[in-house]
């Protein structure tokens, strides 16, 4: 497990160090071609891995309503009324893969139903376990690394 809870860290890293030096027009621009945003990307990776994570294990998660809105599946930044501050998604991108390090080291999440992960993602498959879930939230959060870096590219 400690390997499985690196990688996680690790891309947190990554996605922090690549949005937090690029500058507000670009993380709030939809390059041509997708439906959403830098900024939008980083609040999505976190939103899934509260509810993958903690939710389904029938822990509290640390965002609110109002984040799970603007950046559940499905969502857009045109659904926006007000633009989430950057910094905030920042910190909540940092804060929530530092408490979910600790919770897990605390043995916060000893087991979760089984649930379905949505087929029109590249995934499709059933996790059983919170093992399973860890993994399938760090596939992704590498999967949307990987659409930050495209996007980034794009942009500049």
């Amino acid at each position: 497990m400690r390997y499985i809870l690196e990688i996680h860290h690790q891309t947190r890293q990554n996605i922090l160090r690549l949005l937090e030096n690029t500058g507000d027009e670009h993380l709030l621009t939809i390059p041509r071609g997708f439906r959403n945003n830098l900024l939008w990307n980083a609040g999505h990776v976190v939103v899934i891995q509260q509810m993958i994570c903690y939710q389904a294990a029938r822990l509290p998660m640390y965002i609110d309503d109002a984040f799970i809105k603007n950046f559940r599946k499905g969502s857009s930044p045109a659904d926006w009324s007000v633009v989430p501050r950057r910094d905030y998604v920042l910190s909540l991108l940092r804060e929530t893969a530092e408490k979910f390090q600790s919770d897990f080291k605390d043995g916060r999440f000893e087991a979760i139903p089984p649930y379905a992960t949505p087929y029109k993602m590249p995934f499709g498959n059933t996790v059983r376990t919170v093992r399973e879930a860890i993994i399938f939230n760090n596939t992704h959060e590498a999967m949307h690394l990987g659409i930050i870096n495209s996007m980034l590219k794009l942009l500049r």
